[in-house]
């Protein structure tokens, strides 16, 4: 992969950016906020996936990959807006 000469001081400034997104202490060790929404939609989804493959009419919706990349995505975006989005 071949670079020109003007992509690195772009690729510092992006990853300074990374230090204005807010953090949350666990454990002692913090963590981006995003990274946390993250987790509590992958953890929600898992459940209710878990949930509605118990189901007998509803194995079929459970089993779809669809249904899980959007439960994921939209708890984790709903943890942010919740608890993030004013920080």
């Amino acid at each position: 992969m071949h670079h020109s000469a003007g992509t690195g001081p772009w690729l510092v400034a992006l990853a300074t950016l990374g230090g204005c997104a807010p953090t949350v202490n666990v454990a002692g060790v913090y963590f981006p906020a995003w990274l946390v929404s993250a987790i509590v939609g992958l953890v929600v989804a898992y459940v209710a996936v878990g949930w509605l493959g118990r189901r007998p009419g509803a194995r079929a919706l459970a089993q779809s990959g669809l249904l899980f990349c959007s439960l994921t995505v939209m708890v984790g975006l709903m943890v942010w807006w919740i608890f993030f989005s004013s920080s």
